[in-house]
C-alpha cells in the first residue's frame, strides 16, 4: 500500500465504514487530511493513519455481558419505577426500545471508563449505580488514594453517544444549573449494536418464532450478543464547551453545549493530568 493514500483507501486502511470517517476528518477535526492540490481530492498520509488507529486501539475498551447485564439491570429498576425521558427541547417520550438503548449505552460509557483508569492507569474509582429520587450529576463517586476510598476533588460526568457522532453535545440544564453541572465530562463512543434486545432475548425470540411460517428464511441469521467495543473519545473541561444552536446537519431546539471529538483531551499525559486532579 503507498504511503498516500485515497479516501476511499484510508476508509479501507481504517476498516470504518464511510460516514463515519466522513465525520472524523470533516466534522470531528480527528483525521487531518493532507493539502490538497488546487481542487483535488482528498488524500492522507498512512503513517497519520497508522497513529491515529494506534491510539484509537489503546483507548477502546471491550465490555461483556457482565456489564452489559449490569447496565440493563440499573435501566430496568430505572424503568420500573417510572422514570421518564423525553426527547431533549420537545415533550416526546421515547419509546421502550430507544429508552432502553440509550441508558444503556450511557451505563457502558461509565463503566467503560472505570475499566480504561484501572487498566490503562491502575486507577481504581467507583461508580454510582444506586437509584436516587433526583438527578444525579457526578457519575464517579470514589476514588481509591493510598487504600483509602476518598471523594474525587472535582465533579466528573461521562456522557455517551453514537460511534458515528463527532459532537460531545450537553443539553444547557447540564451546564447552567451548578447542581447538575461537571468539573469535567469524559466522551464515550460504545458501538452497542441496535438489535442488542434481540440478541440478548434470541433464546425465548427462538422459542417463540419456530413455528412460524417464515422461519426458517431467518433461523440461522439471528446473531448473539458479544463483546462490545466502547472507545473513550477523550475529556474537556466545562468552559472549553461552546455554545451552540447548531451543528453540521442538526439545528437545536434551543442552544446546546458541545465540543469536537477531536478537540478533546486524550492522550496519556492529559490523562494523567485528570487523574491526578481526581
Amino acid at each position: 500500500m503507498p504511503d498516500i493514500l485515497t479516501k476511499k483507501e484510508a476508509v479501507k486502511f481504517l476498516e470504518l465504514d464511510e460516514k463515519t470517517f466522513e465525520n472524523y476528518f470533516k466534522n470531528a477535526d480527528e483525521i487531518t487530511p493532507l493539502p490538497r492540490a488546487g481542487r483535488g481530492r482528498f488524500t492522507f498520509n498512512k503513517t497519520d493513519l497508522e497513529e491515529w488507529r494506534k491510539d484509537y486501539d489503546q483507548r477502546t475498551i471491550a465490555l461483556d455481558r457482565d456489564d452489559y447485564a449490569r447496565c440493563m439491570d440499573f435501566v430496568l429498576a430505572q424503568h420500573f419505577r417510572g422514570y421518564v425521558t423525553s426527547d431533549w427541547g420537545t415533550s416526546r417520550i421515547r419509546e421502550f426500545g430507544q429508552k432502553v438503548t440509550n441508558w444503556v449505552k450511557g451505563q457502558l460509557g461509565e463503566i467503560a471508563v472505570q475499566k480504561f483508569f484501572k487498566q490503562k492507569f491502575n486507577v481504581s474509582v467507583e461508580l454510582d449505580f444506586d437509584i436516587h429520587p433526583n438527578i444525579v450529576p457526578q457519575d464517579i463517586t470514589k476514588v481509591l488514594k493510598r487504600s483509602k476510598w476518598v471523594e474525587p476533588s472535582i465533579g466528573v460526568g461521562i456522557k455517551s453517544s453514537k460511534p458515528k457522532s463527532a459532537y460531545l453535545v450537553l443539553g444547557g440544564n447540564e451546564v447552567e444549573i451548578p447542581e447538575r453541572s461537571s468539573d469535567v465530562y469524559i466522551y464515550c463512543r460504545p458501538a452497542l449494536e441496535d438489535d442488542h434486545l434481540l440478541r440478548v432475548s434470541k433464546s425465548e425470540i427462538t422459542k417463540l418464532v419456530s413455528g412460524q411460517p417464515h422461519y426458517d428464511k431467518y433461523k440461522n441469521d439471528i446473531p448473539d450478543l458479544g463483546n462490545i467495543p466502547c472507545e473513550i473519545a477523550g475529556y474537556c473541561y466545562k468552559d472549553e464547551l461552546e455554545k451552540v444552536t447548531s451543528i453540521p446537519g442538526q439545528t437545536f431546539d434551543g442552544h446546546r453545549y458541545v465540543i469536537k471529538s477531536g478537540r478533546l483531551h486524550r492522550d496519556k499525559k492529559s490523562w494523567r493530568e485528570l487523574l491526578n486532579r481526581l
